[in-house]
């Protein structure tokens, strides 16, 4: 008996701890609207390039233009092995496959691209442009653009 209200208090103690200090981050974030409420939504743009993304170690940066789009992609390891093309989702970009990138590079060429919109690819103007149809497009056309007429597809 002893222990269940041993953990029935722990429960209660954690419970309490984690209202407390997430009332905190509330306030704050209604803090922050109901006082800059323009600045609240407003995206702010970097100024300088952090330097774990220049890091040259993940690859080679480069572009390439398929579908009539400029693509950014890092690759890494040696052209003429099988491509790797690694593709990302929402809301990554192709620092999120930056491991694979080296991990494969030793048996394939490996290309992470930020899809469009995303990272440094151009970001079409309206939202047509990004319809799964374009998107899959994009890819049939970026592999050739590439060299290549096949690819291993990691997404």
């Amino acid at each position: 008996m002893a222990n269940c209200v041993t953990r029935i208090l722990y429960r209660v103690l954690i419970y309490l701890f984690i209202i407390f200090w997430g009332s905190f981050g509330v306030a704050r974030v209604l803090w922050q609207f109901l006082w800059h409420p323009l600045s609240f939504f407003h995206q702010k743009k970097r100024e300088v390039v952090p330097e774990i993304l220049l890091d040259s170690s993940y690859g080679t940066h480069k572009y390439v233009t398929a579908n009539g789009i400029k693509f950014h992609y890092v690759a890494n390891g040696t052209e003429g092995k099988p491509l790797m093309l690694f593709l990302h989702g929402f809301p990554e970009f192709w620092f999120s496959w930056r491991f694979q990138l080296l991990e494969f590079s030793r048996d394939y060429y490996t290309v992470a691209v930020d899809l469009r919109g995303y990272g440094d690819t151009e970001r079409p103007a309206y939202k047509k442009d990004y319809k799964l149809e374009l998107l899959i497009q994009d890819i049939a056309e970026l592999i050739p653009a590439l060299g290549y007429k096949s690819c291993v597809l990691v997404a």
